[in-house]
């Protein structure tokens, strides 16, 4: 295990996702304090997506030319020079120029951060041994949802207190640290430079392909797919009609519900940390434990209507999704050639970024017609699908590498009655 450079990618990658935050809030000030139209804030998010949908569709052919390491280093730097001329741009330009290459800018910041979340999940295993992979990736899960959930609930406070140009300088330096840490990450063991025996096309098509024969990625992306679309119920705005239509309190109640799911989801992490050879050992019945009981926690969010069962519910939601998402990861990563992982991250990254764009629209007008509780009823009722679905496929669900280690600690007990 290469314990200097996992620290070299959690903390680069750490300071990259605060950064992410505190950009999108800046900007979005910066252009509201200008246009004073919510329809501009709105498109920054559905650009981002856009931008991030395009680049994970061509990401393999970068993914096979180029080190996971130079991809995410190079990618960063990119993002840091994007944003330094956002904050120029933003600072000496807007109001005098369109507003559209303020767009282009943030199109381009996107489309560069569409390769690090497949290069860096690729990278995780040539970082950390395999009967680690459990502890890393809870690990990493568990400092995402710290940060996802300090700093959307800072950023607001922190651009009242400095200003959306400071903070879009703080993103900057933020950025840069993160590029020198991936700078410092040291993956001797990894493919530097890979030749080229195939089409541009069946480059692209190579992750795809990967999880179509693979019958754990296949059961696996399928139920991801339909995780995509239900769970575009819990994003802000349809927690927020639902706060209003079914639970009849306060707005402030939108804000503990987010911060039930993210405790559940930090939860989730400690857990895996701290039982990790647990998880490790029960690998199927975790997914499916997990997937059950994110669908019957949506469902009776769409039954239920009392304030404190709603917190009570997130919080468990939270919990199951994170510690199944993290045992599939380790499916994924032990699974797949480290040739072709990243190529599979990315190809999932498309399906699931597409799926989600599509269900916020569908999901928004569903619950403009028939309410929200019908909306969180139709979201539980998807992932009751793919929860059986699990559990109809559990058996395609190979752990390569697990078995071995559970096979070890079997052997250990019995040297040890001995």
């Amino acid at each position: 295990m290469n314990k200097q450079s996992f620290r070299f990618l959690w903390i680069g990658q750490s300071f990259a996702n605060a950064g992410d935050i505190l950009y999108i809030v800046g900007l979005m000030a910066t252009i509201y304090a200008q246009t004073g139209a919510a329809t501009y804030m709105a498109l920054v998010p559905l650009c981002i997506t856009m931008a991030r949908f395009v680049s994970s569709m061509i990401a393999p052919l970068l993914l096979d030319t180029y080190s996971l390491k130079k991809l995410l280093a190079y990618s960063q730097l990119g993002k840091t020079c994007l944003s330094l001329v956002l904050v120029l741009y933003a600072s000496m330009f807007l109001g005098t120029y369109p507003l559209i290459c303020l767009f282009l800018i943030v199109i381009g910041i996107a489309f560069l951060d569409g390769w690090a979340s497949p290069a860096r999940n690729a990278l995780i295993p040539q970082l950390v041994d395999h009967d680690q992979l459990i502890k890393a990736n809870g690990f990493l899960s568990m400092v995402d949802e710290v940060i996802r959930l300090g700093g959307w609930a800072a950023s607001g406070l922190v651009v009242a207190l400095i200003g959306s140009e400071a903070v879009l300088w703080l993103t900057v330096v933020l950025f840069i640290v993160s590029t020198v840490m991936m700078f410092w990450i040291d993956a001797r063991h990894e493919q530097k430079e890979k030749v080229q025996y195939l089409s541009k096309r069946a480059v692209m098509k190579e992750g795809w392909v990967t999880i179509w024969q693979t019958p754990s990625l296949r059961l696996i992306s399928s139920v991801q797919l339909l995780e995509a679309i239900a769970n575009v119920v819990w994003i802000a705005a349809i927690v927020y009609v639902y706060v209003e239509q079914v639970l009849k309190v306060g707005e402030q109640w939108w804000g503990y519900i987010n911060a039930s799911f993210a405790l559940g989801c930090m939860v989730a992490g400690i857990i895996s940390l701290r039982y990790d050879r647990v998880v490790n050992r029960y690998l199927k019945a975790v997914i499916l434990l997990g997937a059950f009981v994110a669908s019957i926690t949506t469902l009776s969010f769409g039954v239920l209507s009392k304030p404190w069962l709603a917190l009570i519910l997130s919080f468990l939601f939270g919990v199951a999704s994170v510690v199944k998402g993290i045992a599939e990861n380790t499916i994924i990563q032990t699974s797949v050639d480290d040739t072709k992982l990243s190529k599979v991250y990315a190809a999932q990254e498309a399906l699931l970024l597409g799926a989600f764009g599509t269900a916020t629209v569908m999901m928004g007008y569903v619950t403009d017609l028939y309410g929200a509780r019908f909306s969180f009823t139709f979201a539980g009722v998807l992932l009751a699908v793919g929860a059986v679905s699990l559990m109809i496929g559990r058996n395609s669900l190979q752990i390569k590498g697990v078995e071995s280690l559970q096979l070890q600690e079997a052997n250990d007990e019995v040297m040890i009655k001995s």
